[in-house]
């Protein structure tokens, strides 16, 4: 717009309007007011825009322009008040050709031309009033924002203070996106706006809905930026004179007021650029005034005067405070409870010993850069009851400092405190995540009832399921067990019973004596007397006790104040914390200690890799003593709150919404101080991969924690010990698993005693078991076995299968020898040698500790293995089922293995099967008091034993009557046997077998001298059959047959005779007496046989025996083995 004033120059005022309207040019004519009139400062806006044309923005091109001034003279002056950066340029380009005065209300490159000139402070005279304020209040981080036009500041900006972080937003940029995505992850505590009111609106709108503008916070706008409505605290930097201008608009009016009138002052000046560069530009430099946005309206409340910064008035800033805030990354607030107090008398016990993995977490987040590297955790510690939960006390203590709780709590030092305080939240309305990290009550599991809680700690229950595990891998067989009487305890002792049947681990105390009553204190734990005498009485040298603080340390006073004392126990603690426990300072702690260590517990991994490593070098370096391993638990629930933050932050989320910060942590997962931590999902349990299996040793006398060895559920390998466990006497040797280390069994001899009843029981299922056996035999020869065998006249070449037949003589010579009377005394080799070969194994190795259990297991395995190789060869299956190839590998299997396991394994197999049953003494008067023959550390008829007892029952229904009828079947399947062994004859050897082996069971342990006429007479019987009626087709072998039995009573003679010597020195003579006899009968032997029976079996130059596997192998596909009289089709059937 161009007007004509009443003196020489003419001004002309041109505006250009429309950033968001449609763009046009405004024209408008004004007369300066005469002499003697009022002032243009006193004018109305309304009197200068007096008048209007308009030209459509498509016409604002510099031919336009040039028209619009062509004539005007010279002398001009144009005030452009349009905003278009392009507009300006094209009438900067206008006013240089007519010598025209161009002013502006912007500051930039473009107008560098000697005719534009700026009314307003420059982007140089700006920037210098802020980073005057920034010096002034001592800050050197936060975050500018500016819109396009000031993209050039961030340059100049970050030259002077690195710590800003300076960001470009436009119009149209998505300012809830900006803020949570790139402004809130920074962490900063001080914003510095200098954009559009449109935008500067909206990004003080969002900020104030994410809570960043609150107290300890600070927001500085320039000039533009403050033409909205600006938050309480906000600091707008403002040029001198347009404090209290709030729009861009107003400003642009007062502008050309001023501008106008400073024209009017030196009307007679003649060089306008002079002038503009002596007076108008000079009038705007370098002075500013502090804006303060005070209860929604401009407070002046300083200057900014040639850099220098004065404050004139009060400060307020954001949560109405006059604290100036601090350039300082921003604080995240959080709380634990771990301070040394409990209410009333209750005993101290000081949780910030385990809080110093809190404290060091903190530190290291704090100190790095890995997460939360714009933040600051800062933690406030309540000291509300640590160990002991009252409610009146924690409500007193937590509402003193209520602001203090923070984004998230870490609960005090047991699961009372932290149920105790998880209601009280409720109670007070305060609802943020609460995390355990030494809490492991079972009642804590659900998510259902504790929704805002969850824990690192693992629950009692998962401990408990894996207690078995370790003390079976520790070595352990028996135990005592003592469980509190309530919902814990009950579970708890549900599952250690369940795994201790399933391990083989014996409990020794009585059932109905394994409980104590829940609330007993110091002065009633008398009432359970009984229950710990039964426990001192079951001679059990490890006690698992399945109970929490404070019934723990009143048991192990007790037990003590009984008369137990340092190294009587080893402990097994069910409940993690009481090691730590034990270690409360009051004037029993003696007693604690006497009888509560050695012990250990099962705790989650500690130490873990070089995180947990890290943490416990800062424990060491900071307090100057060991860390216990609640430390650890401690660090990784602070890791997990902060690393929840952490994600929420870095993806704009609303970390300040406590149900949305909970649902992030239990969606955590890291590596932290015990190894990997990860919550099971709909559940405050965590996963756990790594158990640490802990002990309790003295240092100094105070009990101090220390690493046993590593757990892992899922690994191949369950148990790997790292230190040995150092027991009472400072070695790492376990000692005996019962305390009565002097006797042989877990009770004193005087205490044994025959059990008639087992004993009638005994013999009763072992003759039952000869009749049926007789029966079955006798029904099986009359049905199926019936039979004669054609003698071998014809020399034959032996097969490997005639070798099998002959070496059968020779094993069981020894089989029967160790069935009849000990002969230990004359030979030891050879008595030691038949033991080995039939399975009675007492006399060579002790089966105490398990050992039987496993020679059982075997024959067990063997049976199974016999009866499907008797169900492949009876069913025939390799036949029937061709399409599988397990099967004819299992027929060749059955013709190796039938003649050991139905033959040679007859007399062990069964005589183990029967041992089971050997409950024939007692310390008591019921059958659950007879203990096992084989091993006195297990008592019959109960747990173990009884399962074992109906296994080898079902094993003998299966096995014998199998090896009966398969007997002779397998010389019928191999077509390479030459030597046939009469069925009559195996009928008669089964039953003699099983009359000796149940004689051996029932007989040769009481009645010794009965038992060896017995087995002379049935023996000398047995021979006398041999000899008569030639049991093989091969009269050799029915010879030496005859002689090994020979043998046999001749041992079985000296042995009685032996015996009837007893307590005289003749166990030289006799084992002279042995051998001269043996010699004798095996060269009558050979003498009888090269007389009357000639060889009629001869063996050509070795088989390839490379040859031979391969057939084996390949289940007779090779054919490459060439025996003589085998046909590749009799093969074959192999």
């Amino acid at each position: 717009m161009f007007f004509k004033a009443s003196f020489s120059p003419q001004i002309m005022l041109f505006a250009l309007f429309g950033l968001c309207l449609p763009l046009e040019v405004i024209l408008s004519r004004f007369d300066f007011p005469k002499n003697g009139q009022n002032s243009i400062q006193e004018a109305s806006i309304q009197e200068i825009y007096q008048s209007f044309s308009s030209v459509e923005w498509h016409e604002c091109n510099f031919s336009t322009i040039r028209s619009c001034v062509s004539d005007y003279p010279s002398s001009s002056v144009l005030l452009d008040l349009s905003d278009s950066s392009d507009a300006q340029s094209i009438i900067s380009q206008v006013c240089a050709g007519y010598s025209m005065i161009h002013l502006v209300y912007q500051d930039g490159f473009l107008y560098q031309n000697g005719w534009t000139y700026s009314v307003i402070s420059s982007e140089t005279e700006q920037l210098n009033a802020f980073l005057s304020v920034l010096k002034y209040f001592g800050w050197n981080q936060g975050i500018v924002i500016s819109n396009q036009y000031n993209s050039n500041w961030k340059e100049k900006i970050t030259e002077n203070y690195s710590g800003l972080e300076v960001f470009n937003v436009q119009l149209g940029t998505n300012i809830k996106d900006f803020i949570d995505k790139i402004v809130f992850p920074l962490g900063a505590t001080l914003y510095y706006v200098f954009t559009y009111p449109i935008l500067s609106s909206q990004i003080q709108g969002y900020m104030k809905i994410r809570k960043l503008l609150d107290k300890g916070q600070g927001i500085i706008l320039n000039q533009e930026s403050g033409y909205c409505e600006n938050n309480d605290g906000a600091l707008i930097i403002v040029k001198s004179g347009y404090e209290f201008v709030i729009s861009k608009e107003e400003y642009f009016k007062k502008a050309t007021i001023d501008a106008i009138y400073l024209l009017e002052k030196n009307e007679n000046l003649k060089d306008y650029k002079e002038f503009l560069n002596s007076k108008l530009q000079r009038s705007y430099e370098n002075q500013f005034s502090l804006v303060n946005i005070q209860d929604g309206k401009r407070v002046i409340v300083g200057s900014i005067i040639n850099g220098n910064v004065s404050i004139s008035g009060n400060l307020n800033f954001p949560g109405q405070t006059s604290q100036i805030p601090k350039s300082t990354k921003k604080l995240l607030q959080l709380s634990i409870n771990a301070g040394t107090t409990n209410p009333g008398s209750s005993p101290i016990y000081n949780a910030l010993v385990g809080a110093r993995g809190t404290f060091a977490i903190q530190k290291k987040i704090n100190e790095g850069n890995d997460i939360l590297s714009n933040f600051q955790l800062d933690f406030f510690t309540y000291d509300c009851g640590v160990t002991i939960f009252n409610s009146t006390f924690a409500q007193a203590c937590f509402t003193k400092n209520i602001d203090k709780v923070g984004f998230a709590h870490i609960a005090g030092f047991s699961s009372m405190v932290a149920v105790g305080t998880i209601q009280l939240f409720g109670k007070l309305n305060i609802s943020v995540p609460i995390i355990g990290a030494a809490n492991g009550d079972d009642l804590l599991n659900s998510t259902a009832l504790f929704p805002m809680y969850s824990r690192v700690q693992l629950s009692q229950s998962f401990i408990c399921s894996k207690y078995l595990v370790v003390i079976r891998g520790m070595g352990w067989k028996t135990a005592a067990v003592l469980y509190q009487k309530d919902l814990w305890g009950a579970t708890v002792y549900s599952l250690v019973k369940l795994f201790a049947e399933k391990y083989g681990i014996e409990i020794l105390n009585p059932e109905e004596s394994r409980s104590i009553p829940v609330g007993l204190d110091r002065t009633h734990i008398k009432n359970a007397t009984n229950q710990l005498k039964k426990v001192i009485n079951s001679q059990a040298r490890l006690l698992v006790l399945l109970v929490q603080h404070p019934l723990g340390n009143y048991i192990l006073e007790w037990l003590y104040d009984l008369g137990a004392r340092k190294g009587d126990f080893v402990i097994c603690a069910g409940f993690p914390d009481l090691p730590l426990f034990i270690s409360i300072q009051d004037d029993y702690l003696y007693k604690r200690l006497e009888t509560g260590i050695p012990m250990f517990t099962i705790l989650g991994e500690t130490w873990s890799e070089e995180f947990g490593k890290d943490i416990y070098k800062r424990i060491l370096t900071n307090y100057k003593s060991e860390p216990n391993t609640f430390s650890c638990t401690y660090a990784d629930a602070t890791y997990m709150i902060a690393i929840a933050l952490d994600f929420m932050i870095n993806r704009g989320l609303d970390y300040t919404d406590s149900r949305k910060l909970m649902t992030a942590i239990r969606s955590t997962q890291f590596h932290g101080c015990t190894g990997l931590v990860q919550l099971e999902k709909g559940s405050n349990d965590r996963i756990v991969d790594t158990l640490i299996i802990a002990g309790v040793k003295l240092i100094d006398e105070t009990p101090s924690l220390y690493s046993i060895g590593v757990f892992q559920p899922f690994s191949s390998k369950l148990i790997s010990i790292i230190n040995p466990m150092i027991y009472a006497d400072g070695s790492t040797l376990k000692p005996s698993e019962y305390r009565s280390s002097d006797y042989d069994c877990p009770f004193p001899d005087r205490e044994i005693k025959s059990f008639d009843k087992g004993k009638g029981l005994l013999f009763g299922i072992c003759f039952s078991v000869a009749l049926v056996m007789i029966i079955i035999t006798f029904f099986i020869w009359k049905r199926w076995w019936n039979v004669s065998i054609e003698p071998l006249i014809t020399k034959e070449e032996m097969s490997i299968q005639d070798l099998i037949v002959g070496l059968t003589i020779g094993i069981e010579f020894f089989q029967y020898a160790a069935m009849g009377p000990s002969f230990k005394a004359i030979n030891t080799f050879l008595s030691d040698l038949s033991g080995l070969l039939s399975m009675k194994l007492e006399d060579v190795i002790k089966l105490k500790n398990g050992v039987f259990w496993i020679v059982v297991d075997f024959v067990f395995g063997g049976i199974g293995i016999w009866v499907i190789l008797c169900a492949v060869v009876i069913l025939e299956l390799d036949d029937r089922i061709r399409f599988l190839s397990i099967f004819r590998y299992l027929r060749w299997l059955a013709d190796c293995l039938m003649p050991i396991l139905g033959n040679l394994c007859f007399i062990p197999f069964t005589s183990i099967c029967l041992d089971i049953f050997q409950c024939d003494e007692s310390i008591g008067d019921n059958f659950t008091d007879s203990f096992l023959a084989k091993d006195c550390y297990y008592f019959c008829w109960k747990g173990k034993h009884l399962i074992y007892a109906i296994m080898s029952f079902f094993a003998l229904l299966f096995y014998q009557p199998l090896a009966v009828y398969c007997r002779p079947l397998w010389q019928d399947l191999q077509p390479t046997l030459h030597v046939f062994t009469s069925p009559v004859f195996l009928m008669v050897k089964t039953v003699i077998q099983t009359t000796l082996i149940v004689m051996s069971i029932t007989l040769k342990r009481s009645y010794a001298i009965p038992h060896g006429i017995i087995f002379i007479l049935i023996m000398t019987a047995y021979t006398v059959f041999i000899f008569k009626f030639k049991p093989y087709n091969y009269p050799r072998f029915s010879w030496w047959q005859g002689v090994s039995m020979i043998g046999v009573v001749w041992l079985a003679l000296l042995s009685m005779i032996g015996r009837k010597a007893e307590g005289k020195d003749l166990s030289v003579v006799l084992l002279i007496s042995l051998n001269v006899g043996w010699i004798i009968i095996i060269g009558i032997g050979f003498y009888v046989q090269n007389i009357k029976y000639p060889s009629l079996l001869y063996r050509k130059k070795g088989i390839d025996t490379s040859h031979l596997f391969k057939f084996a192998f390949t289940f007779g596909k090779s054919s490459q083995i060439t025996l003589s009289k085998i046909s590749k089709s009799s093969l074959m059937k192999l």
